[in-house]
């Protein structure tokens, strides 16, 4: 029985990845990208203000693929298809954090046009 049970407890800690979060970083080691939300729903936890989503989006919008980040995140307004501003990891892109909704005011052109045929997208599905 003891074997069973430390097997289990092996199993547990090589199994339990720790998730970082941003306050684990300095602040100093992202940049601000781009990003839309892609899936916005409720975390399903009944514990938990109604508010709280598992949010999916994607960032590097100019990339093709462009990359996926996923956050569960306090965030009444977070629907499908909203801007969002990504905070990205100088050194590693993999790593992404929610900042905060909107549009970044330096856009390069090619950003600038997916954006714009993201939102009339969004318009012409409304129709």
């Amino acid at each position: 029985m003891k074997f069973y049970v430390n097997i289990i407890l092996i199993v547990c800690l090589f199994s339990c990845k720790k998730q970082y979060q941003y306050d684990d970083y300095d602040e100093d080691d992202f940049i601000e990208v781009q990003g839309i939300i892609t899936s916005a729903v409720p975390d399903g936890d009944p514990f938990n203000n109604s508010s709280v989503k598992n949010i999916r989006y994607q960032y590097y919008l100019d990339q093709n693929p462009p990359l996926i980040g996923f956050e569960n995140i306090d965030m009444f307004e977070a629907q499908r298809g909203y801007p969002l501003i990504v905070l990205v990891h100088k050194e590693n892109p993999d790593i992404s954090f929610y900042g905060r909704e909107g549009i970044l005011d330096t856009l390069n052109t090619k950003v600038s046009t997916i954006l714009k045929n993201h939102f009339q997208e969004m318009l012409n599905e409304t129709k």
